[in-house]
């Protein structure tokens, strides 16, 4: 993640809903009372969208897909719920990043049109989403 063209930046202020996250504390008793314990971790999750390549480019040693996601993705519905502290410049696109330690599962080359499968770690890089890319697979007809 060093060296993404991009600051790769986890913080409460940079998350967005639909990001994989898990959060968790540690309880030194259990008690039968409810009891607040606050959170001492919070982890962002690799995880993986389905969507159609609108464009393709490169950024240093990267390859960089601009997806579209599928319509049943979360992170377009849950950007314009009220209330939202992080607002997504166009949140039904993701810039991916991948390069030469990206798996390629993937039956076709990625191209404009292509419908793949994206997994990796997603960041909030100013309002745009962009994910530092593990692999590409097959994507699901949408």
């Amino acid at each position: 993640m060093q060296n993404l063209p991009f600051t790769a930046s986890f913080k409460a202020t940079d998350r967005v809903d639909e990001q994989n996250v898990l959060i968790s504390t540690y309880a030194l008793t259990i008690s039968g009372d409810p009891a607040y314990e606050p959170a001492t971790t919070m982890a962002l999750i690799p995880q993986t969208i389905n969507g159609t390549i609108s464009a393709v480019s490169s950024s240093g040693s990267f390859t960089t897909y601009t997806v579209t996601l599928a319509p049943y993705d979360l992170f377009p519905d849950l950007a314009v719920q009220a209330g939202q502290a992080t607002l997504l410049k166009t949140p039904n696109n993701v810039v991916v990043y991948a390069d030469s330690n990206t798996q390629l599962l993937n039956a076709t080359p990625a191209a404009v049109g292509s419908v793949l499968r994206f997994h990796g770690l997603i960041f909030n890089d100013n309002g745009t989403l962009r994910m530092d890319c593990a692999w590409i697979n097959d994507g699901v007809t949408e």
